[in-house]
Formats: structure tokens, sequence, C-alpha cells
């Protein structure tokens, strides 16, 4: 009985969230109400409101679902090593997390509309300090003798990262594939930033 309880509940999960993103494809999030999105996914306000405490909880819980399966990609890799990083293991990386933001694009594109993408910056900014924080804290990166701050470092990666997702979130046709469009962006940041950053590459 339980098991068939909590496979009504993830159904009922899953059709809020399909209409809430469908919703957000053809209006912005201040004009979605809690009644276009039960209507959408066929069911009363009560039974929305018996799953999510409002459409801001419900985002947010969008957002986390989203972040996990970046951070599952971030994980399948050691990308440090000896207080450097492997460009290939991160390209491999890169590669797997296009191919999952194509193969998810209207949950994507929530992400890279303006409203949200300082929601999704923070969040992003959080997990890479978070993880790499060792590799981040040996960087001496300086501007003459004046040293530059780590989170701005940070962040300043962050930002590439983003943009470059945002890039790619929108292209209509996809002529580079996941793989090629991962190898330019390493070819970019470690032939440039990273090495700016003072960041030990290894290529092999």
């Amino acid at each position: 009985m339980t098991k068939k309880i909590d496979l009504r509940i993830k159904r009922t999960n899953k059709l809020i969230i399909e209409a809430f993103i469908k919703l957000l494809g053809s209006k912005t999030f201040d004009k979605i109400t809690i009644s276009d999105i039960s209507d959408i996914a066929m069911i009363n306000r009560a039974t929305f409101y018996s799953h999510f405490k409002d459409k801001s909880d419900l985002f947010e819980r969008i957002i986390d679902k989203f972040l996990k399966d970046f951070v599952a990609v971030l994980d399948s890799e050691n990308l440090v090593e000896e207080n450097g990083i492997n460009v290939k293991k991160i390209e491999r990386v890169l590669t797997n997390f296009y191919e999952f933001v194509k193969d998810n694009p209207d949950l994507a594109r929530i992400f890279i509309t303006h409203s949200n993408k300082e929601i999704l910056s923070k969040r992003l900014l959080a997990i890479l300090s978070e993880r790499y924080a060792h590799l981040f804290e040996s960087l001496d990166v300086r501007n003459e003798q004046l040293k530059i701050p780590t989170d701005f470092v940070v962040s300043y990666i962050t930002s590439i990262f983003i943009g470059t997702v945002t890039w790619w979130i929108e292209q209509k046709n996809h002529e580079m594939s996941a793989n090629e469009f991962a190898s330019l962006v390493i070819k970019l940041i470690s032939n440039g930033h990273l090495t700016v950053l003072g960041v030990n590459i290894n290529r092999d």
C-alpha cells in the first residue's frame, strides 16, 4: 500500500513540475498562479498545497534537482590532481553536462532567464567553493603586488561557466556536438583563464 502511495506522490509531483515548466515557456514567474499550474496538471489546488508550500517552493525544488544532477556529473570524475586539474577529465564532465542540458531544454532554459541567473550563479558558486576549496585556496593570483581575493576568482570562473551554458542552451540547431563544444570551452579556458590564474594544467 505504501509503495502505491509513494508512486502516486511521485506521479503527482511530476505532473506539477511539468505543468510549471510548460507555463514558464509562455509566462513569467510572477504571472503564473497556483490555479494555472493545477489546471494544466489536472489536479485541485488542495492537492498542489499538499505537495508544495507555494510556487517559490516548487521553483526551489526544481533548482535543487537540476543542481543535484549537475553535482552528480561533477562527481563522476576526479578533476583535481595535486593542486592542479586534468583538462581531459573536465572535458568529459562538460560533455556529459552539455548532453544533459540538450536533453532537458525546457528545464535548462528556465535558469538562463534574467530573473533566475542570479539564483543559479549563487548556487553554483556555493557548490564549486565547497568542492574545490583546497584548489582555490592554493591559488596565488596577483595583479602586480595585490593578491586577488579567492572569492573573486571563483566568481569569475562561475560566470564563465554560466556564460557558456547560456550560449549552448540558446542554440537552435546545435551544429556542434556536446563533445566539440566542451573541447572548445576547455581549449579557451585552459590556454588562457586558468593559466593566468596560476592553476596547474594536466593535459594527459
